[in-house]
């Protein structure tokens, strides 16, 4: 089955996407994919996960005789099988792709001598051990190189080899429950790094993935072990890449290596211990899955711009748990108070839409239970003159509601005692007549007999005042009763 034919429209938008320094599943340009590795049941069996590439690596050995060159080495033998498991397009047997696998990964791990090849040789130009790693790509998802070298090193440095007893002619191998199996001999560990080139060389991403290694321009490979040590070069592509280019990724390349070695060294350790302590190990917490039919939906590998989204995640939780431990201590506080005083509270309407939360022993304000009255005269367009009955605490909006009324002076509670001289209307008053009274004249007469003039003088009115005018009126009739003398 032939590859995809990749669109003119997903090229642009890739192109589109690189030059604004953002990719499809949501990664920087120098950021790498997530490194998982898995050890199996048996020694020299791992497998990497690197993103969604899977690549599983087993190794094994055998005695052979050496090359006659170097009768004194071992053998080292890589290869790499890609199945249509790995990618539908995938072909059994030999191909482009798995013959430059080939050629990379011995150019890494076999040629820079990271593995002790005379610590193999059991007889001189006669027996030696050749140690075989197999390399089978389980999925395909971009970067296939950087996965299959850290597999092959992982595996190599995970396998254990039969001990050997050399007595004359005689060569034993011991099974593995007669002597403890001997771990290869390695002098450093050296991993693959790849760099995509996009734009003639403007722009470069660590980690490409499948569909971004097909957009690219040219792709650079590093083969850096954790020492910065540079074990081997390959640049393929139809990309210019200047000095300046190459020497920034192999300074990046030998940061990752560092990482990438210490991982492995700590997964080895792991696995080790889990061995020591008798542990159940193998593939099970790789393939476990937490939900049925795990694999028979299409992966989705386009990401949103996630960047900052923890971040901001991390703060409004922090946010909303600093406000609830302040509320839980007021709450505390408050309950603790109360406890301690034996008192009850008691919520007390302080009008519309508001009310105070006191306690129940408390007393009130003075100047909230007992209401201060004042009284003011005023005069109105339409019927005379009359005195109104004001409160102090009456908010401004009542007054505002009675339009006609006009404050002309306010009598506090003291002054009301007192006997007024004479009453003066107001000039703006439309009685024909203004008539001024006397103190004395004033208590000849009964209330009645003064109510009865007052209803003459206002008689030709009809309309009858509202119930806050009548109100006020009878207070302030009672206000000059006070001073007189019946």
């Amino acid at each position: 089955m032939k590859e995809g034919i990749l669109s003119n429209c997903e090229k642009a938008f890739i192109l589109k996407a690189i030059s604004e320094n953002k990719r499809l599943d949501g990664r920087q340009h120098d950021e790498f994919r997530k490194l998982q590795i898995h050890f199996g049941s048996d020694w020299g069996c791992c497998q990497i996960t690197l993103g969604q590439t899977k690549v599983l690596a087993q190794v094994s050995c055998e005695v052979q005789q050496p090359k006659p060159t170097r009768p004194n080495e071992g053998l080292l033998l890589l290869y790499v099988e890609l199945s249509p498991m790995g990618a539908p397009h995938f072909e059994v047997g030999q191909s482009d792709l798995g013959v430059q696998l080939n050629r990379l990964l011995e150019k890494c791990i076999k040629d820079s001598r990271c593995l002790d090849l005379e610590s193999l040789c059991i007889t001189a130009e006669e027996k030696v051990w050749a140690v075989r790693v197999d390399i089978n790509v389980l999925n395909h998802e971009g970067n296939l190189v950087d996965a299959a070298s850290i597999a092959a090193l992982t595996a190599l440095a995970h396998f254990r080899r039969p001990d050997v007893t050399t007595t004359g002619d005689q060569t034993i191998i011991h099974d593995p429950s007669e002597r403890d199996p001997i771990p290869l001999s390695l002098h450093h560990h050296p991993v693959c790094i790849t760099y995509a080139i996009f734009n003639k060389g403007e722009n470069v991403i660590a980690d490409p993935s499948a569909i971004e290694e097909r957009v690219s321009e040219a792709q650079i490979v590093f083969g850096v072990n954790a020492y910065r040590e540079l074990c081997g070069l390959h640049l393929g592509g139809s990309a210019l890449a200047t000095p300046q280019l190459v020497l920034k990724c192999a300074v990046r390349a030998s940061k990752r290596a560092l990482e990438v070695v210490q991982t492995i060294k700590h997964a080895l350790e792991q696995d080790n211990e889990a061995r020591l302590a008798g542990k159940d190990v193998g593939f099970m917490d790789c393939i476990r899955s937490g939900k049925l039919l795990s694999l028979s939906h299409e992966r989705f590998s386009v990401q949103l711009d996630s960047r900052g989204l923890k971040e901001a995640a991390k703060n409004l939780v922090h946010r909303r748990r600093k406000f609830d431990d302040d509320l839980e201590t007021e709450e505390r506080e408050l309950k603790m108070e109360m406890d301690d005083n034996g008192i009850e509270p008691v919520v007390v309407h302080l009008g519309n839409g508001s009310a105070e939360l006191i306690d129940n022993d408390q007393k009130m304000p003075k100047s909230e239970t007992k209401k201060e009255h004042s009284y003011s005269d005023v005069s109105t367009g339409n019927s005379g003159s009359e005195a109104q009955y004001k409160d102090e605490n009456s908010s401004e909006e009542a007054l505002s509601d009675t339009s006609e009324v006009q404050l002309i002076t306010e009598v506090s509670l003291e002054e009301k005692k007192k006997v007024l001289d004479n009453i003066d209307l107001s000039g703006d008053s439309e009685e024909e007549e203004t008539s001024m009274l006397q103190a004395e004249e004033l208590n000849q007469y009964p209330r009645k007999v003064l109510r009865n003039v007052k209803m003459e003088e206002d008689g030709e009115e009809e309309d009858e005042e509202d119930s806050s005018e009548e109100e006020t009126t009878s207070h302030a009739r009672g206000w000059y009763s006070n001073s007189w003398n019946f």
